[in-house]
This record gives structure tokens, C-alpha cells and sequence, in this order.
């Protein structure tokens, strides 16, 4: 891997950390301020972070098991926010029913 492609790869994938942080935060406060446009805006990071883990799989010259990680690690974050979401409410609920 040369100096540019080192350069370029690592960009892409600070780019796709980046973007799968802001899903998860955009998420959580469109669900915490029940604001669809927070939610929309999640799943639109969450979109941009496909598409560099595209770039990432087609452009860079990272070995196949990296890929591998990269795509399958992109496909399963999709659900990382949402089941989160769902069992920090869920804790919440069963704090409240507590003597």
C-alpha cells in the first residue's frame, strides 16, 4: 500500500466511525426529543456510512477479511441504535415499577 492509499483508506475510514457515531446520536436524540427530523437525519448519516463502506470495499486496497469486517460491521450497525433504543427504554420502564 503506498503513502497516498494509506492516506485515502484511512480517511474513508474515519469518515465511516464518524458516520456510525452520528447515526447512533442522531438517533437517540430524535427518539429522546421525539423529532422525526432528528430520525430522518440518522438514518440519512446512517446512509452516507453505506456509501463510504462502499468506497471503502471497491477503491481501497485493504486485504479481503478487512473488507469482510468492514461490510458486515456496516450491514449489522443498522440495527445497533434502535435495539439500543428500545432496551434503555425498556430499563427505564421497569425503574419506574420499582418499590
Amino acid at each position: 500500500m503506498s503513502a497516498e492509499q494509506m492516506l485515502e483508506t484511512s480517511i474513508l475510514l474515519g469518515l465511516f466511525v464518524l458516520l456510525a457515531g452520528g447515526y447512533g446520536v442522531l438517533y437517540g436524540l430524535g427518539q429522546l426529543r421525539r423529532r422525526r427530523d432528528l430520525v430522518m437525519a440518522s438514518f440519512a448519516s446512517y446512509g452516507l456510512q453505506c456509501m463510504v463502506a462502499a468506497a471503502v470495499l471497491l477503491f481501497t486496497p485493504l486485504l479481503g477479511w478487512w473488507k469482510a469486517f468492514i461490510g458486515l460491521s456496516c450491514a449489522l450497525y443498522c440495527l445497533l441504535p434502535p435495539i439500543t433504543w428500545r432496551y434503555l427504554t425498556l430499563l427505564h420502564r421497569l425503574e419506574e415499577h420499582e418499590p
